[in-house]
């Protein structure tokens, strides 16, 4: 599950890291009975961090494994945060996850889910911690909706579920086609904490965007294109209005961009369209010469988020 691969991890490497794990300084749980999740933010903090901790060693020695410095959550941390984020998404007010995860993250720091700027760390795994699973996920749901938002173009996302009365945690991946979630596994138990193990095992070697659900050719705000067949160097192609937006978790979400992009001076050959890479359950239709006027052609690549170019001759 959750594996780049296909492939789970092998026992033996859920084995070691677990072991890892206990010999770790363990979380002091609260009791069952303790009123309220905020009891259970900083010790769920910190054994996700120390299965991160122990899966990057586990992978470190392990033979042909990605690099660290290559894997896409090479610095995942968790924190503490229990304040609302510096952004949201259409239509809902800034939420406060207890726990969120991200790249770099340090304690008291304010996240957002889509940076204004390379000083604001980004939402990158949140986590939502209830007494039981029907608002875990109502709220994990929203979280969902708030990574789509911030990166319309992703093809999921996951956001972590933790029911503090049974003291269990799931996997919960939000796509296109609705939820699918890990069974419950409890952190007090060992067989939970090595279920919760192989899992964090492969999301932690990922080593691409794609792996993670993101586009890798396109980030939402600008594209690199070829300009004509054959062409070397290419361009970059900038969304300039944004004419649709579906901001939905389940379904397609379409999203319909108005792109330019500068051609090469005096070059009147159609423009190159590179051809989408199946992994990303792409469905490619091409429309040229609609609604045309002089020096303009208007190019429609349809898939799940819709985008739409807009080549202008000799900018």
């Amino acid at each position: 599950m959750l594996s780049a691969s296909d492939k789970g991890p092998p026992d033996a490497l859920v084995s070691s890291a677990h072991g890892g794990l206990e010999r770790g300084v363990s979380p002091v749980w609260p009791t069952v009975d303790t009123e309220g999740e905020r009891a259970w933010y900083t010790p769920l903090t910190v054994f996700l961090n120390n299965c991160v901790d122990a899966c990057h060693e586990v992978l470190d020695n392990l033979p042909g494994s990605t690099e660290r410095g290559s894997r896409f959550y090479n610095r995942l941390k968790f924190i503490v945060h229990d304040k609302q984020t510096l952004n949201g998404v259409e239509r809902v007010l800034p939420v406060e996850p207890g726990i969120v995860g991200g790249l770099d993250l340090v304690p008291d720091e304010r996240v957002a889910w889509s940076p204004g700027n390379t000083s604001t760390n980004q939402v990158l795994i949140p986590v939502e911690v209830e007494a039981s699973w029907s608002p875990v996920v109502t709220q994990a749901t929203t979280y969902a909706r708030c990574l789509f938002s911030a990166s319309p173009s992703r093809q999921f996302s996951i956001v972590l579920g933790f029911q503090h009365t049974e003291a269990q945690l799931r996997f919960l991946v939000f796509h296109r086609s609705g939820l699918t979630g890990s069974k419950p596994c409890s952190v007090k138990d060992p067989q939970g904490r090595r279920d919760i193990l192989r899992i964090f095992l492969s999301i932690l070697e990922w080593a691409s965007a794609n792996d993670a659900g993101l586009l890798e050719f396109f980030d939402d705000f600008e594209m690199p294109l070829l300009r004509h067949e054959g062409d070397k160097t290419g361009t970059v192609a900038r969304v300039t209005e944004v004419l649709h937006d579906g901001p939905h978790v389940q379904g397609r979400g379409s999203r319909v961009l108005l792109m330019d992009y500068p051609t090469c001076e005096g070059k009147e050959s159609e423009p190159y369209i590179p051809t989408l890479n199946p992994n990303f359950c792409a469905r490619k239709r091409v429309k040229a010469g609609a609604q045309k006027k002089q020096g303009d052609d208007e190019i429609r690549v349809s898939f799940s988020p819709l985008l739409t170019y807009q080549r202008r001759s000799n900018v």
